[in-house]
């Protein structure tokens, strides 16, 4: 299939894109170009409550999960 750009830069392909929808975009040294598209995630939250002026998180956070959330993610990738 062959993709052309207009005279703005942009692609259009109805059978390759989704209308509203991100990409990440990454030039490969072979001169090929790689489209991703980008997902939403869900974002884990945590409670928190005021006191005397501070923001207290009512959970601890643990370093290790953090740790394993972020490598996971750039092993999905």
């Amino acid at each position: 299939m062959k993709v052309s750009t207009d005279d703005r830069c942009r692609l259009q392909s109805r059978e390759l894109f989704k209308p509203n929808t991100n990409y990440e975009g990454e030039l490969k040294p072979d001169g090929s170009i790689r489209l991703i598209e980008l997902v939403e995630k869900p974002v884990p939250m945590v409670k928190t409550r005021k006191q005397d002026g501070f923001v207290l998180v009512d959970a601890k956070v643990d370093r290790k999960a953090i740790r394993a959330a972020i490598r996971a993610d750039r092993d999905s990738q």
